[in-house]
């Protein structure tokens, strides 16, 4: 009789994917998560509500956990910052971490059109959570 290895589906390696990444890592939770076979992608919203320094500092911990980093931010018609980090995790497979917020929380740090998007550093995503931190602060002090 013949033995039958059933192949994994490109979901099933994905679904293992986020398991191996996510397993002895302290990592924000997210709110929302997508396997993508057709993409071979998995995207991931972490957590954050309304706090924008919140949302991109959660999103900072998750792509400091990947290789081969991008970013890119958009203002969007709308009036929201969105913002897409796309890396690999050591399994090989794809993630894509996005947040953002009203882009009038950005407190005209971010200097984008509405409809416009560009590439963005983590470095200048630091920046600006740490700027909005500290606008924050000095609000609450006075």
């Amino acid at each position: 009789m013949t033995s039958i290895n059933p192949v994994p589906s490109t979901l099933d390696v994905l679904m293992g994917g986020y398991r191996a990444h996510v397993h002895g890592r302290s990592l924000p939770r997210p709110v929302a998560v997508g396997f993508y076979p057709n993409e071979s992608e998995v995207t991931i919203q972490p957590e954050g509500g309304m706090d924008l320094a919140r949302v991109l500092a959660n999103l900072l911990l998750w792509a400091h956990t990947l290789a081969e980093v991008t970013a890119e931010w958009s203002h969007t018609t709308d009036h929201r910052l969105h913002v897409s980090v796309l890396g690999r995790a050591t399994t090989g497979a794809r993630f894509r971490v996005y947040g953002g917020g009203l882009f009038a929380y950005t407190l005209g740090l971010v200097d984008l059109d509405a409809g416009e998007r560009d590439g963005v550093s983590l470095d200048e995503l630091y920046a600006l959570v740490c700027l909005l931190r500290e606008v924050h602060s000095t609000r609450e002090a006075a």
